[in-house]
């Protein structure tokens, strides 16, 4: 996995099994308690808009437009343009864009669990489950 913001970009493995695609997944996307709107709309080309208008408590208000595209079983893309009012940081505000591509590279490790994102350095952690392990 990929992500990139202008001036930054970051790589990361990350492992996706049955269970964590489900909670984590696209279809997941519309139900964060957070947000007062969300839609998820399937475009003509066979890929995605989502949508939604998120209440971040102490981090403002997001509205967010996520457009992901691909064939969901090898690579896919995501690009995502959020606008963030309200915030107590000066530099939270405001418009910001991120572009995710996500590609498939086989099986998790022995040992990872669905959910693993190891970071940079080695250090991994569950996004599920928020444990954190070393390499």
């Amino acid at each position: 996995m990929n992500l990139e913001t202008p001036g930054f970009s970051q790589s990361f493995r990350f492992c996706v099994d049955a269970s964590s695609d489900r909670r984590m997944g696209l279809n997941s996307q519309t139900s964060d308690t957070r947000c007062e709107q969300k839609s998820m709309t399937r475009n003509a080309d066979g890929s995605w808009t989502i949508v939604s208008a998120c209440d971040m408590g102490a981090g403002g208000k997001s509205d967010s437009t996520v457009h992901v595209s691909g064939d969901f079983e090898s690579r896919y893309l995501m690009d995502i343009t959020s606008t963030t009012t309200g915030a107590p940081q000066p530099a939270m505000n405001g418009v910001h864009k991120m572009s995710m591509t996500a590609e498939w590279s086989g099986a998790c490790p022995a040992g990872w669990s669905g959910g693993d994102v190891e970071m940079p350095g080695g250090r991994r952690i569950n996004l599920l489950t928020r444990t954190v392990s070393a390499r």
